[in-house]
């Protein structure tokens, strides 16, 4: 048993029995995922929030010290030391965030992979706890509004334009589309940007706001060209994640209103 991928097979497993339906499988695994990450990923999101409320503060900074990088960088980390922010909290659930969903595409994988016959029953079942095990006539169905989870949508374009394109689509369009709006949440206001840069005429500036505002449009469009050679199944899991990680920024801008 690999004991990494393991309980995302069971969980996928579990949760097939459960409501009979793969798609609504990966959805409420996806939602599980990122409730047991939700105790790691709320500092980082807090963090994130609180950097972008000081930014005016930060922005005095560059003004008062210019190109004085050595200076700047001293009265920044004492501005977060003062605010309470920590710079660094978002690097350690980000990395487990990716490595997270590495091992779901892998479990995903595996399982999608013994349903195409690329697999063996021995192989799910070594995975699998004792009560999930399964038989030679088991038979998982990937269907989900109509769609085999297993296809990309790279291989239903190419069957021709009908309704089967209608969820590749939605999830791919859609995917990149709250990845645009995640990224806005979590960046500086792009007119506090381009008013620093006003201010400071500094090409460093300069290059550091056109790189957050071109991340904001390259994240989505890198998504939908990535995933047009994604499993259907696994475009549900990362638009499920993504409008998941917009909920919980949403929430964490409200709790801190209050």
């Amino acid at each position: 048993m690999n004991l990494f991928i393991a309980p995302f097979v069971n969980a996928l497993f579990g949760l097939y029995y459960l409501v009979g339906n793969f798609g609504w499988a990966v959805i409420l695994v996806t939602i599980a995922i990122r409730l047991i990450l939700l105790p790691l990923v709320w500092p980082s999101l807090k963090s994130a929030k609180r950097i972008r409320e000081v930014q005016p503060k930060l922005n005095k900074l560059k003004e008062k010290y210019g190109t004085d990088k050595q200076s700047l960088a001293k009265a920044q980390m004492d501005l977060y030391k003062q605010e309470g922010i920590n710079p660094l909290s978002g690097c350690l659930p980000q990395i487990l965030q990716i490595v997270v969903l590495l091992l779901f595409f892998s479990a995903f994988n595996m399982v999608t992979g013994f349903s195409s016959g690329k697999g063996s029953v021995e192989q799910i079942n070594n995975q699998l706890i004792p009560s999930f095990r399964i038989n030679e006539t088991f038979k998982f169905d990937l269907g989900f509004l109509g769609s085999d989870l297993a296809m990309t949508p790279s291989n239903i374009f190419k069957q021709g334009i009908n309704l089967n394109l209608v969820l590749p689509l939605f999830l791919l369009l859609g995917s990149g589309v709250l990845q645009f709006f995640s990224a806005k949440l979590m960046m500086p206001n792009p007119k506090v940007d381009e008013k620093i840069v006003e201010k400071t005429k500094d090409k460093e500036d300069d290059m550091m706001a056109a790189m957050r505002t071109q991340s904001m449009y390259m994240m989505p469009a890198m998504t939908i060209f990535i995933g047009w050679n994604f499993s259907l199944g696994l475009l549900l899991y990362w638009f499920t994640t993504s409008a998941l990680m917009i909920g919980q920024q949403v929430l964490v801008n409200k709790v801190n209103k209050k």
